[in-house]
């Protein structure tokens, strides 16, 4: 479950994260932060975690609404 706004700095590292997951690998990207990286654009944010990992369940969201959270599949 990836959870808000992912900087340049921080991919390698949750790459690494992904890559030594177990099979099967489920990636949930959890509010516009982490499906888009967010309202505000900078240097240091990217842009969407689908960049780097690939994602199964998009949850949208700003924050995700319980509602949303408890339709989300597990």
């Amino acid at each position: 479950m990836v959870v808000g706004t992912v900087t340049h700095k921080q991919a390698p590292i949750l790459l690494k994260v992904y890559e030594q997951m177990c099979e099967p690998k489920w990636v949930m990207a959890f509010g516009v932060c982490a499906s888009t990286g967010g309202f505000c654009q900078n240097y240091a944010s990217l842009p969407g975690i689908d960049r780097i990992i690939p994602v199964d369940i998009y949850v949208p969201g700003c924050p995700p609404t319980p509602g949303i959270r408890r339709c989300a599949p597990c």
